[in-house]
């Protein structure tokens, strides 16, 4: 079984509407390791922005899961774009993470070749799915969410992904990293 994850990012200083507060960090950091002991993935795909992505790569790679990163735009871009606006800790993760990918012959990276001037994470679900499909082989898809459900307004980028995964016939899996949530995973 493969894992597939798309969430969201960490709520930055300006964010108006909480979605994924820093202090929810440890509960949902959590929450993921016994999703990923529970279900025991061979493999996990995500992109690699501060915050949910970043904690499901490092959590899988904490366990030996094979790990696959999708950047939908060059690294330089993606990086000044998606990490390091949210501090030095999720930076040094990423670098981390890309380390770890790039010398395990396990693992791997797919950089696409988005245009990083136009809305491309929302065009990465493609490339992120394509991967999984890849990767998977025809073994079983499993889709991980980390947002709150469906019903938010505005809506999250990754309710799209949520979608998507569902029209797929994969089955859900949602980490809601709201304070009130308690970090529960909701399948759908």
């Amino acid at each position: 079984m493969l894992l597939v994850h798309a969430g969201n990012r960490i709520d930055l200083a300006d964010r108006t509407v909480t979605r994924f507060p820093a202090s929810r960090v440890p509960a949902v950091r959590a929450s993921v390791g016994r999703t990923l002991d529970a279900l025991r993935p061979g493999g996990v795909v995500s992109v690699a922005a501060a915050g949910a992505d970043l904690i499901v790569l490092d959590e899988a790679i904490r366990r030996g899961v094979d790990t696959h990163v999708v950047l939908p735009i060059a690294t330089v871009e993606f990086v000044r774009q998606s990490v390091v606006d949210a501090g030095p800790e999720w930076a040094g993760l990423f670098d981390a993470v890309l380390r770890h990918v790039c010398a395990d012959n396990r693992c791997s990276v797919a950089q696409g070749h988005d245009d990083p001037t136009a809305e491309w994470y929302r065009l990465a679900h493609d490339q992120l799915i394509r991967r999984a499909q890849e990767v998977a082989g025809g073994e079983t898809i499993v889709a991980l969410t980390i947002r709150p459900p469906e019903g938010e307004h505005p809506p999250s980028v990754s309710d799209d992904f949520a979608a998507r995964a569902r029209q797929l016939g994969w089955l859900e899996l949602c980490i809601d990293p709201r304070p009130e949530s308690g970090a529960a995973v909701i399948v759908s």
